[in-house]
């Protein structure tokens, strides 16, 4: 029988982190009464997929997982700019985590840089095509 090891896993501390910045992020937006806008829609379900991705590469060793976890970076770390005066604030412990965990990884650069790259077009393309 293998014993199971507990330890700290920062791109589950990171997915929970996403999830809850999520929740807050859609709870703030219904208080101010404004509706809930395709800009909304988009910020909302790239903040939650950043952190189904970050936590499902967890578990994987294909370079694919490496891909995806290094988008997840990228889409978080953009909302904590771009919301730096609002929500981005609650983005950055998720931005953070994901970040310990991509480098945990042994990912090539290549890849890293292939992730952020598409987290950079995802974002500036969700917004272009988004009224805000």
């Amino acid at each position: 029988m293998r014993a199971v090891r507990l330890g700290f896993h920062p791109a589950c501390a990171a997915a929970l982190c996403a999830f809850a910045a999520d929740a807050l992020y859609l709870t703030f937006i219904a208080q101010q009464g404004n509706g809930i806008t395709s800009r909304v829609v988009f910020v909302a379900t790239s903040l939650a997929a950043a952190g189904l991705a970050i936590a499902a590469a967890e578990g994987v060793g294909m370079p694919l997982a490496g891909l995806a976890a290094a988008w997840a970076v990228a889409t978080l770390w953009i909302w904590v700019l771009l919301g730096i005066f609002s929500i981005g604030i609650a983005v950055v412990p998720a931005g953070m985590f994901a970040t310990i965990a991509l480098r945990r990884r042994n990912v090539p650069d290549i890849m890293i840089a292939a992730g952020l790259g598409l987290g950079v077009l995802t974002a500036a393309a969700g917004l272009a095509l988004t009224p805000a």
